[in-house]
């Protein structure tokens, strides 16, 4: 899927935020990094979901040795190598260090040590219970409080509270992505967008929305149904490209670029103007149950909803689903739960592919392979 085009407008776009005076916060892209008080702060939060090839993960390996994961190469890569269609990260004022993982501490440092951007500093609990979520509370006042010297002034709660409203009604949106009748590979498109440029893209977002509700694409009828888990497929992967040519075709992301963000929705109720808002981002982090950060029972709740939700689609579409459990090579959060979430799924009748990658061309065929005998076994 070439992205060249998405690249090239959100180049002009990050242009037009810097001469408004606005300064960018990058970070990696996995969850629970609250992108609401960025905005709240008068920043623009830039997630990095951007996929590599060999060039970018081989000019990693002066920085972390190649049994890193491969996401995480192409992170440090993108900023080592700054292809063309990437000169927007020299935009980057900060970047967020963050402990999703060991990989997201490390890029996120040497990132920020060795090309020469501020660091902003950000933890998040490997556990839900009553004293993570004060701890979360805390890395939230902490964070507030970084952001605050940087701009020299106050951040209101009316601010947040509008930011949060703001994230809260994108999100709501982007979850009728999930309906939408039409080839994984625009649905993916959809999503990176909206992704890249956030609740500025809410009106075209909604606008093509009701298009393709009005106008449904058509799907060859013989394309192989899949709900997508693990890691995510980034802008400029053509991972997605290899599934479709193999027959199948992606109904269901359930990813970081996907479900995992934008399911993450507060009732409306609940975001009162008079409650403290760090608390309605605490209450954000209590219910995203479904993110691979390690937290209570995570694999039996991420079984029960993929089980729940192929049932569903079976019983409504009439058409089986099958599971694509893409891994990105030595991301040990998605590679040691692979194993049980096959074994658990395949004994409940629905056929599972571990599918483990990293962005070397040179795999292309024997993903190709893999994917196509998978999808024939489909019946």
């Amino acid at each position: 899927m070439d992205d060249s085009s998405l690249l090239s407008e959100f180049t002009l776009f990050l242009k037009e935020k810097k001469q408004e005076g606005i300064k960018v916060i990058a970070y990696l892209a996995h969850d629970n990094i609250p992108e609401e008080l960025i905005d709240a702060a008068g920043f623009f939060p830039l997630r990095l979901i951007f996929g590599g090839n060999d060039e970018l993960m081989d000019a990693s390996h002066d920085f972390l040795p190649p049994s890193t994961c491969a996401f995480a190469q192409s992170c440090i890569g993108l900023f080592s190598v700054k292809p063309n269609d990437y000169k927007f990260l020299e935009m980057v004022d900060y970047i967020i260090v963050s402990n999703h993982c060991v990989s997201d501490i490390c890029v996120s440092e040497i990132i920020s040590k060795y090309f020469n951007i501020p660091r902003l500093n950000f933890y998040v609990s490997y556990t839900i219970n009553e004293n993570s979520l004060k701890y979360f509370k805390l890395e939230l006042q902490d964070f507030r409080n970084q952001l605050e010297v940087i701009i020299d002034r106050k951040i209101s709660d009316d601010d947040i509270h509008n930011s949060i409203l703001k994230f809260n009604n994108f999100k709501k949106k982007l979850l009728e992505i999930n309906e939408l009748e039409m080839l994984g590979s625009e649905k993916l498109k959809l999503i990176h967008k909206s992704m890249l440029f956030g609740p500025d893209f809410l009106h075209d977002l909604e606008n093509l929305i009701q298009k393709f509700k009005h106008t449904p694409q058509s799907v060859s009828n013989t394309s192989k149904d899949v709900f997508l888990t693990g890691c995510s497929i980034f802008i400029n992967d053509n991972f997605i490209d290899l599934i479709e040519e193999g027959g199948g075709n992606i109904v269901f992301f359930d990813t970081w670029i996907g479900n995992h963000y934008y399911s993450q929705i507060i009732e409306s109720n609940l975001i009162d103007i008079e409650t403290d808002p760090l608390d309605v981002l605490v209450l954000k982090f209590k219910n995203n149950i479904y993110g691979d950060h390690s937290v209570p029972n995570f694999l039996e709740q991420k079984v029960s909803f993929i089980q729940k939700y192929s049932e569903n689609y079976t019983k409504n579409k009439g058409r089986k689903l099958g599971v694509i459990n893409h891994i990105i090579k030595f991301c040990d959060h998605i590679s040691l739960m692979s194993s049980f979430l096959k074994d658990t799924l395949q004994e409940k009748g629905i056929q599972v592919l571990n599918l483990e990658r990293d962005y070397s061309r040179a795999n292309r065929g024997q993903l190709s392979t893999r994917i196509e005998a998978y999808l024939e076994m489909m019946k």
